[in-house]
Formats: structure tokens, C-alpha cells, sequence
């Protein structure tokens, strides 16, 4: 969706909605005092609590945020924002950065064409700039 709810194609390379939210769930916990819980987020975003609670569950999963049960419970981040980067982010909730199947690696994916491909090696360069471009972005950029 684009800024005023409505749905929008967004071109080949875009950061999808669960990264959106993901980083919106994160700043949320960067700005609190301590526990913060899912639905109190949900309620401050408008965004659903149940599509957040499977964010916060793969963040969980990567150990960038940690869940603590009781009246006082809720979320917090691992790390310091500062040390939170935005490919952590991208790569736990959906997984290695690749612009082609053939540059994970670990693929399924066998190329017939990889032994004679032109491309891939620029592609595998623009690739590692992203790449790294996103590991320079730190979380507290997006509070």
C-alpha cells in the first residue's frame, strides 16, 4: 500500500510491507522505556496486530528483539539501534538478499545458462552494494 491506503504496484526491487512493518515494529521498541507490548504498537500504528505478532515472532526468531511473558511483558530489542542494521532486518524477515536466484547461497535453483552468463557477474556487483548499503543504514536512522 502507499501512504494514503491505497494499493499500489511498487516496481522490481522495492522493500515489501512485512519489512515496512517490521521496521515500524522495531522503531516502536527503540522509542519505548523497556516492554513494550504488540498490541499496544498496533493500537499507536493502525497496522494489524495479528500480521505484527508474526513480524515480531520472525524478529524474535533472529534474536534481534526478545518476548517477556507477565503484566509487565511485551518486546524489546536485543541491541542498540545503532548496532541494528537494516539487512539484519531485511534478512530475518525474508530471508538472504539475492536480485537473482542464482546469486543465494543456497539455491535450488540451478541456472541452465550460469556457465555462459554475461550478466551475472554485474548483477552479483550491484548486488554486494545493496548488500552493503544496507548494512550501513543503522535503525536509529528510521526513528
Amino acid at each position: 500500500m502507499n501512504c494514503d491506503g491505497n494499493k499500489q504496484r511498487s516496481g522490481a526491487l522495492h522493500l515489501t510491507q512485512k519489512v515496512d512493518y517490521g521496521i515500524l515494529l522495531l522503531s516502536s521498541l527503540a522509542n519505548s522505556d523497556g516492554q513494550t507490548s504488540i498490541q499496544s504498537i498496533a493500537d499507536s500504528t493502525n497496522l494489524s496486530l495479528a500480521y505484527l505478532q508474526k513480524i515480531a515472532r520472525l524478529l524474535k526468531k533472529a534474536g534481534l528483539i526478545k518476548a517477556s511473558r507477565g503484566s509487565r511483558g511485551g518486546y524489546a530489542l536485543t541491541k542498540d539501534p545503532n548496532q541494528l542494521n537494516l539487512k539484519q532486518i531485511v534478512e530475518a524477515l525474508e530471508g538472504e538478499i539475492a536480485l537473482a536466484p542464482c546469486l543465494k547461497r543456497i539455491s535450488t535453483h540451478v541456472c541452465k545458462n550460469q556457465s555462459i552468463c554475461k550478466i551475472r557477474g554485474g548483477i552479483q556487483e550491484l548486488n554486494q552494494e545493496i548488500t552493503a548499503h544496507l548494512s550501513s543504514k543503522n535503525l536509529t536512522q528510521f526513528i
